[in-house]
């Protein structure tokens, strides 16, 4: 499973995914998705990183089984309390920084099933939701950073590639963590 270049994460994808007439078996993408998340140890995926234009994300449970697929999300409301937690992204290998998003985000998306899904998402599930769907609207979280911490996140990106084409393990484990 090859994550896509860049460049096609910029584009807002528009498509929705249509239970009546899917172009495939939504089962069978749902778990295409989540197994491709699983395989890169995401703790998401949107189908646009795996090269798919429908606006649906995968986000990882405690078991494979226990993942779930969110078809055509949405955000419906925020809260004004923020917080700050350190991301990465399975689109930008080994690039890590703390980006400031909203606590707690009121969520609604379709299930698998095409049953609407909706909750107040706190934590590491709004953590996730949002990272997602800012991919599907052609977001990455780097955009989210300023220009400076933009800067030392791609400096240590490049030296931990480097380290690792070394061999020196140690320095990768310290500073490599499972990317949304």
């Amino acid at each position: 499973m090859i994550i896509k270049e860049v460049k096609r994460l910029r584009e807002k994808v528009t498509e929705n995914w249509s239970f009546e007439n899917p172009e495939q078996d939504t089962k069978e993408f749902a778990k295409e998705l989540i197994e491709a998340m699983w395989k890169n140890s995401g703790l998401g995926i949107s189908a646009n990183q795996i090269g798919y234009s429908y606006r649906a994300f995968a986000m990882r449970g405690e078991t494979q089984k226990d993942s779930i697929v969110c078809f055509n999300p949405v955000i419906k409301d925020f809260s004004p309390e923020m917080n700050t937690m350190e991301e990465g992204c399975l689109s930008l290998p080994d690039v890590f920084a703390k980006v400031v998003r909203p606590a707690h985000v009121a969520i609604s998306y379709l299930d698998e099933n095409g049953k609407e899904e909706g909750q107040l998402a706190s934590g590491m599930t709004a953590r996730v939701f949002q990272h997602e769907l800012d991919h599907l609207d052609g977001i990455l979280f780097t955009d989210r950073i300023g220009d400076f911490a933009r800067q030392r996140a791609f400096e240590t990106a490049t030296k931990i590639r480097k380290f690792r084409a070394r061999g020196k393990d140690w320095y990768v484990k310290k500073h490599s963590k499972m990317a949304l």
